[in-house]
């Protein structure tokens, strides 16, 4: 059983139900928070780590038909049952009456069935994930059940991994009714076994690095008719993705449907098919194909692909035609089409089109009405996520959230644009005074702009330099509130209580700067190739440039102790930690999560990506110099900040990150997180509650020593201050 550097799961949960001693308040100046409360909490009481382990993950939101009631899901850790739940919430939306309806490991696609007042969902209820009817009155009935031998998540056999939820089976994948509900497209999922035989060539290749065999399964796709007929219309393999992973993506007409699969053309790379299958003929037939990956599509009111062109502050929105014609709806101070909040809908005279829309300087998300006369955009204080219409285009519900606003329940008029709270979906975190949030931008070093935000601790005082820690995922530093998908495990609202200045910061935005935009494409390998040079500056070196100046603009401003800073980010976040530890010694101390990517022992895995990268492979003479510039690894001798890596599998980049490290006395420690059990992992974005907890009072114990100098007798940590003693103390003389 291999070792696990964390603390028993219930010890670690307890220990940290505790509140965190608050600052006085005091002056303001440039940039900084104006004081609005007394420090005393007497309009509520401050953050702590258990609050940071409720935020609820916001799932999705479907509004009825007739406008006055909507079905939304969560994801809540739960500390007692060391799980995390989906919860579908039924509330009406004239009364904001809200109930619970359902609680489940798993909760996903929920839609209104046409024609009726129910609702339908995949939900794990002991048979694995299948396809459910939920009445009004909360009476939950199967509508398709299919033995569920498909497995994801990180576990033996697992398909693929889970995002940041347990390990399910699954038997219903995705599903999607016909306008008038009478048809129900849906795929389900079927194992197909390895286990014990021979593999050859590309099967032995994709084990490369696992210490388990990866699942394979096939994709059924079935179309149940009116009078309950149900045809099969394609079997799909493993190696389609869309078709593996689909969340039901149909586009219905009157003579049929399309869908999308992913094939392998003639070079072996993947493409994207569109499908349309007939209801005449009952086949189905190729109409479209790309190897571009096409992750958000909307049709505007002319008919045509709505998208944004262009860069910068101003960005054309456009719509183009099957035959190539191209309308301008002008220019806009924001981008649409983010599939992260909501993909669209279209009225049904097709004369109005509603996409989610997002500004970038102070990053948030509303509502954009897009009708033959121009585009109008309808914003709240915050940002409007998960948004679903009526089918009229009439009323939307969504979700409404800031970095300051805990997530409420909203109806928007579309007409209007009013926008009415309807209900909390976290009351708990609407008793915590909050925390002031100031939007900032910076132009770095390069030229580059970014954005983000300063929390300030609380009770900030004028004259006092506070330590500060940057915390970057890349690029959804937004208006929304304690997002995990951004901040991790990094409790930014609790360290702000204990008096740390929070910078979260975006890298630049490729959709300001056309220099970045190329090197994006190039590096998914869907543009004009870049040199390694210019390469490493526009996607890893400006960054770290970045979060540099910032911190120094702050510190010349008298906020920030410059002595005391440190950095902190997960996956794309931990490849640039990794590179700005590497490339100076800016930053004393620093937390990298579940990442890798850069080290030249993932380049098997991945060899066209680091192609695009290093303009090479590590055995190629050539492109050597490259890795030796950039591989953080390969630059371990540059360190001297105090590293931590947290990482939810033995991720082989990582472990050699950390050899070398120790090998130039750097000072640094890696933490693995378990799984569900010995057969299994934690998931990229950690889903365990006591994994979490854990890691968030590990990183607190690991700031705190290494910028303040403190120790916490009480930390569930203490017994790691004698070793990170003798790390400081074996510091290299280049260090001291």
């Amino acid at each position: 059983m291999r070792k696990i550097l964390v603390l028993a799961r219930a010890s670690a949960l307890s220990a940290a139900l505790c509140a965190i001693p608050c600052y006085a308040s005091g002056d303001t100046e440039r940039g900084a928070p104006k004081t609005t409360e007394s420090s005393s909490g007497a309009n509520g009481r401050y953050w702590t780590l258990a609050d940071q382990l409720i935020v609820p993950r916001l799932w999705s939101v479907t509004v009825a038909a007739d406008g006055k009631s909507a079905a939304y899901v969560t994801r809540v850790a739960d500390a007692a049952s060391n799980k995390t739940d989906a919860r579908l919430i039924l509330a009406d939306l004239e009364s904001g009456e809200s109930r619970e309806v359902l609680r489940s490991p798993w909760i996903d696609q929920v839609r209104r069935i046409p024609g009726s007042s129910a609702w339908s969902a995949l939900v794990d209820r002991g048979q694995g994930v299948q396809l459910y009817r939920i009445e009004a009155d909360g009476r939950v009935d199967p509508i398709v059940v299919h033995p569920a031998t498909a497995k994801f998540g990180d576990i033996d056999g697992r398909l693929f991994p889970g995002v940041a939820h347990a390990p399910i089976t699954v038997g219903v994948r995705a599903y999607s009714w016909s306008p008038d509900g009478r048809r129900l497209f849906h795929i389900t999922l079927d194992s197909v076994s390895d286990q014990g035989k021979i593999l050859l060539d590309e099967k032995v290749s994709e084990q490369r690095g696992l210490r388990r065999l990866t699942g394979q399964a096939t994709a059924s796709l079935h179309l149940r008719a009116a009078n309950g007929q149900v045809t099969l219309i394609a079997r799909r393999p493993r190696t389609d993705l869309l078709s593996t992973m689909s969340k039901g993506d149909v586009v219905w007409n009157k003579d049929g449907f399309q869908f999308p699969v992913m094939d392998t053309d003639n070079s072996g790379g993947q493409r994207r098919v569109t499908m349309a299958w007939s209801f005449s003929d009952k086949r189905a037939r190729e109409i479209a194909s790309t190897r571009d990956y096409v992750y958000w599509q909307m049709v505007g009111p002319r008919g045509g692909q709505l998208s944004t062109e262009g860069f910068g502050d101003q960005r054309e929105i456009v719509e183009v035609g099957e035959d190539g014609k191209r309308h301008s709806y002008g220019k806009h101070p924001f981008s649409i089409g983010h599939g992260a909040t909501f993909g669209g809908a279209r009225s049904p005279d097709a004369q109005t089109t509603a996409v989610s829309i997002r500004a970038l300087d102070d990053p948030r998300f509303g509502i954009g009405v897009v009708t033959r006369d121009g585009v109008r955009p309808i914003w709240s204080d915050g940002s409007l996520t998960k948004c679903d219409f009526t089918p009229t285009l009439a009323i939307a519900a969504c979700l409404a959230e800031s970095q300051t606003q805990p997530p409420t329940l909203v109806t928007v008029d579309v007409r209007s644009g009013r926008t009415m709270r309807v209900a909390s979906v976290s009351p708990e975190h609407e008793k915590i005074t909050p925390l002031q949030v100031t939007p900032r931008a910076w132009t770095n070093r390069y030229g580059h702009k970014v954005s983000g935000y300063i929390v300030w601790p609380r009770g900030y005082q004028k004259g006092q330099r506070y330590p500060a820690i940057v915390v970057t995922h890349g690029n959804d530093a937004d208006q929304r509130f304690a997002l995990q998908d951004n901040q991790w495990e990094y409790p930014v609202q609790t360290f702000a209580e204990r008096g740390y200045v929070i910078l979260l910061i975006n890298e630049a935005s490729s959709r300001l700067n056309p220099e970045i935009r190329a090197a994006d494409q190039a590096w998914g390998l869907q543009g004009k190739a870049l040199p390694p040079e210019k390469m490493r500056e526009l996607l890893w070196l400006t960054a770290a440039a970045s979060f540099e100046d910032a911190v120094t603009e702050l510190a010349r401003e008298g906020i920030v102790d410059p002595q005391r800073v440190g950095i902190a980010g997960y996956s794309r976040g931990s490849q640039l930690v990794n590179v700005a530890m590497t490339q100076s010694n800016f930053f004393r101390a620093a937390s990298s999560g579940d990442g890798g990517y850069l080290e030249p022992v993932a380049a098997a895995d991945m060899p066209e990506s680091y192609i695009a990268v290093f303009g090479g492979l590590p055995y190629d003479p050539q492109a050597l110099p490259n890795y030796l510039a950039l591989s953080p690894s390969l630059r371990a001798g540059e360190a001297c900040g105090a590293i931590l890596q947290q990482v939810a599998a033995p991720h082989a980049a990582s472990i050699d990150f950390y050899r070398a490290l120790r090998k130039a006395a750097v000072p640094t420690q890696i933490s693995l997180f378990p799984g569900e059990s010995a057969a299994s992992d934690e998931t990229h974005v950690f889903h365990i509650p006591s994994n979490r907890m854990a890691a968030m009072q590990e990183n607190i114990a690991w700031f705190d020593y290494w910028l303040l100098d403190k120790r916490d007798p009480e930390s569930p940590f203490a017994d790691r201050y004698a070793g990170w003693d003798a790390m400081k103390g074996a510091l290299p003389a280049r260090c001291r």
